[in-house]
């Protein structure tokens, strides 16, 4: 329920200030202007087919709109805004009597004002803070709502979603001002960007008729060195030239061929003669072959001295001396039949010689053949290295050549832009008065408030939940603790009431406070009954972690059992922390009694007790340390003799330290009949608790169970 106040309460609270807050604002009037770009639409007719970019377009519209927002273009505006106030007779804001009284106005010169003003107007210029007259005019400016942050606020450029538009609205007190701003935020805009555009485009063409020119002369001189080249190795066209020699070498080496075939058949004819002279010399009749041989051989010397004296380049003289050549090796290859007469030693002699000469001169134009082809093959590879040289410098003249007409092209663009600027900027909207102010939304403001802080706290509140770990309610300690849980105990007020007030009194009005007192009561009554219907009279209280209410919970249970006309008496055994000492002002006398078992009586202890205010409740002090009992009580001490003063007390309760720090509820639990573990409802169990809660488990029937203590109510039935 508390959770539940909390979320109503801070949404109220949220709802509340936000109508305080909205409360004074003022009325606001707002105009709007729209003007067109023409970045997605080309309607115009230009010099070159051109594509539209929509990356590029968004990138245009956002340069678009933070020019609008600059300093300069909102800088113009003020200039503007303050001239107007200064010259008319009803200027947009007027200034209270608090204003006229500030140091600002009292400065400022209206007349150079005006002057400065206009003259930073027409050259385009900003005030600077660093001059004392103008940083007069900015603090006035300032004073009168002009200043960049006070316009900045109340200005907002945008490009219209999907559209070509650019929307710029003001709001101010003043719809005349509203209007005022927005359609001289456009203007001033336009003369600015046009300003800039054409100062860039000036420096564009500059730049680009010097980088012209360079290349320009670049281009010059790689060409007249490809021509000086041509002209020193005597070359018109390379490659024409080197084909012409790779024709010659090819029409050469078939010569040269046809050569060493007439080479071969005049070494087999003088083979030949040579084996007639020798069968003549032993006195064999020999015979003589064709005398068409001599005269075939005849021509073909006459025509291959002729077809070398032209060049070798007379295709008809090549075709002659070819055909006359095979009618040579013809008759050569019949030679050697004795067809003809019969001829003398002197005549094959006469012979042996002619083919010995025929044989020389053709070994002579063989040679002739293969010089020449060496010197064309040495030359053709001279046109290699010239072509190589030739194509380099080519190269260098294409490459400086495209590099000239793009410049060319750029230097083209940049003239035509500076004769025909490509700004479609166009007013669509002009601004106008707003008749009424804008809704302040103080409705809406108040249940976005509202619902937020609402939607803030239940998130908070159900995080805070999922995320506690705490044991807040039996169904939870059941669930994480193997314990029996025999009695639940909710949140008191124990600061403004007692313990002893708590169990005593009974109210009729059941208020929230007295309804959790008569709560606490009846839970103490449940754990009573638990405790006297154990059969059990000698119960030690202890708790896994200190903090649990162990103190309390035994004064409480005392007290309780004291209402039912039960004899309790407490001995306060937790050394580390005695609280129970000290608030029941009792005497620390635990470990110092010390009795032999044939001297031990009640009198003796009841000279160590504390009779307490309550009836039916006596406390045994001690005086705590840093010991546990086994290292301070002395041999005969007090706990030896309980089983003995069960004659004398209905119950006798002992308070033990934390299980998880220290060992002294372990050593006491042999003194107990009786086990009672606390555990808060603010413990987050963890591993030191789940092993002392093991402890507890193997007490052989001494654990009595677990009270769950200090419950919110709001727990109490989960």
């Amino acid at each position: 329920m508390k959770k539940k106040w909390w979320i109503i309460l801070s949404t109220l609270a949220a709802v509340v200030l936000a109508f305080v807050f909205t409360m004074g604002r003022q009325h606001l009037y707002v105009s709007n202007a729209q003007m067109s770009t023409g970045f997605t639409i080309k309607d115009q007719i230009t010099l070159r087919e051109e594509n539209t970019n929509i990356y590029e377009a968004d990138v245009k519209f956002e340069n678009v709109v933070q020019t609008i927002n600059s300093p300069l273009v909102i800088g113009l505006l003020q200039y503007q805004l303050l001239i107007h106030d200064l010259t008319s007779n009803k200027p947009f804001v007027h200034l209270t009597d608090k204003d006229f009284n500030t140091p600002e106005y009292k400065v400022f010169n209206k007349t150079e004002a005006l002057q400065i003003c206009r003259n930073h107007l027409d050259s385009l210029q900003m005030l600077s803070s660093y001059h004392p007259d103008e940083r007069r005019i900015l603090e006035y400016m300032k004073l009168c709502k002009y200043d960049y942050e006070s316009i900045r606020k109340m200005l907002n450029v945008g490009r219209l979603s999907r559209t070509d538009y650019i929307d710029i609205s003001f709001r101010s007190p003043n719809p005349e001002q509203s209007a005022f701003v927005v359609n001289t935020l456009y203007s001033e805009f336009i003369r600015y960007y046009r300003s800039l555009r054409s100062e860039r485009t000036v420096e564009n063409v500059s730049t680009f008729e010097e980088l012209v020119n360079k290349k320009k002369q670049e281009l010059d001189a790689k060409v007249e060195a490809l021509r000086m080249y041509k002209s020193s190795a005597g070359l018109l066209n390379v490659e024409a030239a080197s084909t012409n020699e790779l024709s010659l070498i090819s029409q050469l080496e078939k010569g040269l061929l046809d050569e060493q075939a007439t080479s071969n058949t005049l070494t087999a004819s003088l083979q030949n003669v040579n084996a007639q002279i020798t069968a003549a010399s032993q006195g064999k009749t020999t015979y003589s072959s064709n005398n068409d041989i001599v005269s075939l051989r005849r021509q073909i010397n006459d025509l291959n001295d002729e077809y070398l004296r032209t060049g070798s380049s007379n295709d008809a003289l090549a075709e002659r001396i070819k055909a006359l050549r095979k009618q040579l090796q013809n008759a050569s290859s019949i030679s050697s039949t004795p067809t003809g007469a019969a001829v003398s030693k002197e005549e094959l002699l006469q012979k042996k010689a002619g083919l010995e000469s025929d044989l020389k001169a053709s070994n002579q134009n063989i040679a002739n053949l293969q010089a020449k082809i060496r010197m064309l093959k040495g030359s053709v590879g001279s046109y290699a290295n010239k072509e190589a040289t030739v194509s380099t410098l080519q190269q260098e003249v294409t490459l400086a050549q495209d590099e000239y007409n793009k410049l060319k092209e750029k230097l083209n663009s940049a003239i035509d832009n500076r004769t025909a600027p490509m700004d479609n900027f166009r007013q669509t909207l002009k601004g106008q008065p707003a008749f009424k102010p804008e809704s302040s939304k103080r409705i809406i403001i108040m249940g976005m408030c509202g619902l937020a802080i609402f939607m803030l706290t239940t998130i908070s509140i159900l995080f805070r939940e999922f995320f506690d770990s705490s044991m807040k309610s039996p169904s939870i300690f059941e669930k994480n603790v193997d314990l029996k849980l025999i009695s639940t105990i909710n949140h008191a007020d124990l600061k403004k009431y007692s313990i002893l007030e708590v169990l005593q009194q009974k109210e009729e009005n059941y208020d929230a406070v007295r309804k959790r007192q008569n709560s606490f009561r009846e839970f103490l009554r449940k754990l009573r009954f638990e405790i006297e219907n154990s059969g059990k009279s000698i119960f030690l209280f202890t708790s896994t972690e200190p903090q649990q209410g162990k103190t309390t919970l035994v004064q409480a249970v005392s007290y309780s059992l004291s209402l039912s006309n039960k004899k309790v008496l407490i001995i306060d055994t937790n050394f580390c922390n005695n609280d129970l000492t000290l608030q029941l002002q009792a005497r620390p006398t635990l470990e110092t009694f010390s009795v032999a078992p044939e001297e031990f009586s009640i009198e003796k202890v009841k000279e160590i007790v504390t009779t307490y205010s309550v009836e039916n409740i006596e406390v045994i002090g001690c005086k705590g340390g840093d010991y546990t009992p086994a290292e301070i009580l002395p041999k005969n001490h007090l706990l030896n003799y309980l089983p003995q003063l069960k004659q004398y007390y209905d119950f006798i309760i002992m308070e033990g330290a934390p299980l998880n720090d220290y060992t002294d509820s372990k050593e006491l639990e042999q003194y107990a009949e009786g086990v009672v573990a606390v555990f808060s409802s603010k413990l987050s169990l963890k591993q030191n608790d789940r092993e002392s809660v093991q402890f507890l488990e193997g007490l052989n029937g001494k654990l009595l169970g677990a009270v769950l203590n200090n419950i919110n109510e709001d727990y109490l039935d989960l």
